[in-house]
């Protein structure tokens, strides 16, 4: 069965995240924004460098900005966390959100890479003959003015990497969040086993010190990896991966609790499987959720798969929800994940 799960990250793993301002979900399951619980998240890779990703004129550029940030003001977010971003791309949602009338946000930025070539057609001076602004990595952005975010709490830490591979890294800082300080992480973890493995035990031993000291958590990314399979066990608190081990984390994940995605294998189709691959329908939660890459967002993806969360630390939140959205637009390759949640009190 983990077998399996590598079979279908093999068909995903590439894959950057959706861009687009829709609001739909993609299945049936619908959390709406006027009935959701108030503390709003959203995670979302914007896919600034891929070469499977567009470039744009400014005309385009700007249509981009103003599509994203219609997401995050239709959802009324708190806590935005963005991967693969180039450098030129979060100046310009900075300078907007910043800037105009209404309702502002704060940010803070961690470079994973210091230049990628497909940065360039972000570049804040593209007509220089100078390489350019190229850096690659992500960004937070909460939503209030200037201090929201606390910048002397900021952290990134390069994440272990057992096998040479573009380096990936796990960007933190504190936050308002609801007039309450919250702990907010951004990660991408890379896709080659050994990596997918380390990284995502040294993520969840970081966020655990951060919940065990007595911070709410919001940590989301691309974690690139399935639900159920063993190395998202550090992460969970609940359910059992598909060779049966229990999770033994403190995070719960908004669609966690989405009845239509707690699938039981076929007995017959799939005569090898365990019961711990599947969820009952009784059951409150599942370590499940709606497709976040598919062939919908991109040409590139053969398979669908669950790779990108919002995750909670489980003792400060309930009433968790989320949805993936509908691609509208295949400027990016996954689909964007909205959140929401209440506090536990």
């Amino acid at each position: 069965m983990r077998a399996t799960f590598r079979v279908l990250l093999a068909t995903v793993f590439s894959v950057g995240l959706l861009f687009t301002a829709g609001t739909a979900p993609a299945t049936a399951d619908v959390v709406d924004r006027d009935t959701a619980p108030s503390l709003r998240f959203i995670s979302y890779n914007i896919c600034g460098a891929s070469k499977t990703c567009e470039t744009r004129d400014d005309a385009g550029k700007a249509e981009w900005r103003n599509a994203i940030v219609h997401a995050i003001d239709y959802w009324d977010t708190d806590l935005v966390m963005l991967q693969e971003v180039c450098y030129g791309q979060w100046l310009t949602l900075r300078d907007h959100l910043a800037s105009r009338s209404g309702v502002k946000y704060d940010t803070t930025w961690g470079a994973a890479l210091s230049s990628v070539p497909g940065c360039k057609r972000w570049d804040p001076t593209p007509e220089t003959d100078e390489p350019g602004e190229l850096r690659f990595g992500l960004a937070v952005f909460a939503k209030g003015g200037p201090g929201t975010i606390d910048l002397s709490s900021k952290s990134v830490t390069f994440l272990a990497e057992p096998v040479q591979a573009e380096d990936r890294i796990l960007l933190c800082a504190k936050a308002t969040v609801d007039a309450r300080t919250v702990r907010a992480c951004n990660t991408h973890i890379d896709f080659n086993a050994p990596n997918t493995k380390a990284q995502t035990a040294e993520v969840a031993r970081i966020t655990r010190d951060f919940a065990n000291a007595g911070n709410p958590v919001v940590l989301a990314g691309d974690f690139n990896q399935l639900p159920k399979h063993p190395d998202m066990n550090p992460l969970y608190n609940h359910g059992a991966d598909v060779d049966g081990n229990p999770a033994t984390g403190v995070f719960q994940e908004v669609d966690e609790n989405d009845k239509s995605q707690f699938t039981k294998p076929d007995p017959v189709a799939e005569p090898d499987t365990v019961p711990a691959s599947g969820c009952e329908q009784s059951w409150d939660r599942c370590r499940s959720g709606e497709p976040t890459a598919s062939k919908e967002c991109s040409d590139h993806t053969t398979g669908k798969a669950k790779i990108d969360y919002i995750f909670l630390s489980y003792y400060w939140f309930t009433s968790v929800r989320g949805d993936a959205m509908e691609c509208t637009d295949k400027v990016a390759d996954h689909h964007l994940l909205r959140g929401a949640a209440a506090w536990e009190n």
